[in-house]
C-alpha cells in the first residue's frame, strides 16, 4: 500500500522561485547518516519534469522520481511512496536491521525532512548544488531538463522577439558548461532575462567557448 507524504514546507521556496522567474530548485538535506538531494524543474517548457520531485539518495546513489500532487502555490506537495522506496530510505540511513521495538517510521522521518526544507533558496545555491553533484546525477535525470544536450560550447547571446523569452532548458547549461563562479552565472542569467536574451551553443568541440565576461560585454 502506498504511503501519502506531505512536503508542505516546499511552498516558500517554490513561490520564491516562481516570483523570481527561476523555475529550478535544488538543495540538500542531511539527516542522520543519509544525504538527500532534492531537485525540481518546473518551467512551462519542462513538460516531462514540471510536476515531479527528483530525490537523489547520495550514499546509495539511487534516484527517485516522485509525482507531486496538489496546488503547489497553496503549499500542497503530496507524494506517494511505494514499499520498495521505504526500504531504500532505510538503507540510505544505514538502518539495515531495525529494532522491532523501535521500527523505522517513514512518516516521522519525512516529517523531519519537511521541517528541514530551507525557506529561502538563492539561485547561487541552486547552481552550486547541481554543479557539485552533477557527475553523480546526470545519467539519472531526464534529458528534458536541458535542450540540445550535445551543444555544450558557449557561442554568443541572441536577442529574442517580444513574443518569446529565454528557455530555462538553455540557461541551465550555464550552470555546468562555464568555468565562472556561481555568482557571475546568476548575475548573467538575471541580465539575460531582463533583456529578453538567450545564449547560443554549439556541439563543435573545436570551437573555443566564450567566457561569461565576454558574453556580458556583448549584451
Amino acid at each position: 500500500m502506498d504511503i501519502k507524504i506531505s512536503l508542505s514546507n516546499l511552498k516558500s521556496i517554490f513561490r520564491e522561485s516562481m516570483e523570481r522567474d527561476e523555475p529550478t530548485m535544488a538543495f540538500e538535506i542531511i539527516n542522520g547518516k543519509g544525504k538527500f538531494l532534492f531537485m525540481m524543474f518546473f518551467d512551462d517548457k519542462d513538460e516531462e519534469t514540471k510536476d515531479w520531485l527528483f530525490l537523489f539518495l547520495k550514499n546509495t546513489r539511487r534516484m527517485l522520481k516522485l509525482k507531486m500532487y496538489g496546488n503547489h502555490l497553496k503549499g500542497q506537495f503530496d507524494i506517494y511512496l511505494k514499499p520498495f522506496m521505504v526500504k531504500w530510505f532505510a538503507e540510505e540511513l544505514e538502518i539495515i536491521n531495525p529494532n522491532s521495538l523501535n521500527p523505522f517510521n517513514i512518516e516521522n522521518f519525512f516529517s523531519h525532512l519537511n521541517q528541514s526544507i530551507p525557506q529561502q533558496l538563492p539561485l547561487v545555491s541552486k547552481i552550486d548544488t547541481i554543479r557539485s553533484s552533477w557527475t553523480e546525477i546526470k545519467d539519472q535525470l531526464p534529458n528534458d531538463i536541458m535542450d540540445e544536450k550535445d551543444k555544450i560550447y558557449l557561442m554568443h547571446p541572441r536577442v529574442l522577439p517580444k513574443n518569446m523569452k529565454p528557455q530555462e532548458k538553455t540557461l541551465r547549461k550555464l550552470y555546468l558548461y562555464t568555468d565562472c563562479n556561481s555568482n557571475d552565472i546568476a548575475e548573467l542569467i538575471g541580465h539575460l532575462k531582463r533583456m529578453n536574451t538567450t545564449v547560443c551553443w554549439t556541439a563543435d568541440e573545436n570551437y573555443k567557448g566564450k567566457t561569461i565576461n565576454i558574453i556580458k560585454s556583448e549584451l
